[in-house]
């Protein structure tokens, strides 16, 4: 007679265990997902209801710890998995933070900081947009609900207790790390271009107008022109995370086919 899923359960509660600390993990980096503004208590819910139902699809396996060491181990493997996961999909928004960050000082808005509740650091207003729009475009597409397939599947490719090499998993962050700072330069570009070519423009006229104050009247023009660059790319820069992200997805999945 076969067993049923509780039976199952508590039949294997360690494997269950080890399927929680890899959706741990996750949770623990993921966009969206592993916001400091999500209470504790409410992601332990949501790691124990994926684990729930994810726990009928994980290859069975017998797990008998010999040592506490062999089961430290074993823990910090799960872990690593679902934070490289994750890992990977943040390094896309500290990309688009980059790039506000860019466009923030060349228009004069450095000054003007505050305090992003999700990251717990000082930011600007214009970085603080460009995420929550990219935030915005990660939930229209799906993005947790993707992040949370791959973790799944993860387990048929790596299955609990199994052994890789973390070398792919280095390659793997380093080129994404090269295409969050691609993005973040990409999107602050035009913006960038625009103002550098203003700030030479009003140095011409500086020389030819000395009684200009062009400290007083180069500010408005440089955050007029900004923000008006700014609307004018924000199609473009839609199009750009979309498919960055996409490709990290791609190559992420590509990563667990290989290890």
């Amino acid at each position: 007679m076969p067993l049923t899923p509780i039976q199952q359960l508590f039949d294997q509660a360690p494997v269950f265990a080890l399927v929680l600390f890899r959706l741990g993990g996750l949770f623990a980096l993921a966009p969206l997902l592993g916001s400091v503004t999500i209470p504790v208590k409410i992601k332990i819910l949501f790691i124990l209801i994926l684990g729930f139902a994810v726990f009928p699809l994980v290859p069975q396996t017998s797990f008998v710890p010999s040592s506490f060491l062999h089961l430290a181990v074993s823990v910090g493997g799960e872990l690593l998995i679902g934070i490289t996961i994750g890992f990977a999909l943040s390094l896309l928004f500290v990309g688009v933070q980059l790039g506000a960050e860019m466009i923030s000082y060349q228009m004069g808005l450095g000054m003007a900081r505050l305090i992003d509740p999700l990251s717990e650091v000082s930011t600007t207003a214009l970085s603080q947009f460009y995420l929550l729009l990219a935030t915005l475009l990660y939930v229209l597409m799906g993005g947790h609900l993707i992040l949370i397939r791959q973790l799944a599947g993860s387990f048929q490719t790596i299955p609990l207790l199994s052994s890789f090499q973390s070398q792919p998993v280095i390659k793997m962050c380093l080129v994404v790390l090269r295409e969050a700072f691609e993005l973040g330069i990409r999107i602050s570009g035009p913006a960038v271009v625009a103002l550098f070519l203003a700030s030479l423009a009003m140095g011409f006229i500086s020389r030819t107008m000395p009684q200009l104050n062009i400290l007083a009247a180069g500010f408005p023009v440089r955050t007029t022109l900004g923000l008006i660059m700014l609307i004018a790319s924000l199609a473009m820069v839609g199009l750009l995370f979309q498919n960055s992200l996409a490709l990290v997805f791609k190559r992420v999945g590509a990563l667990f086919m290989q290890l």
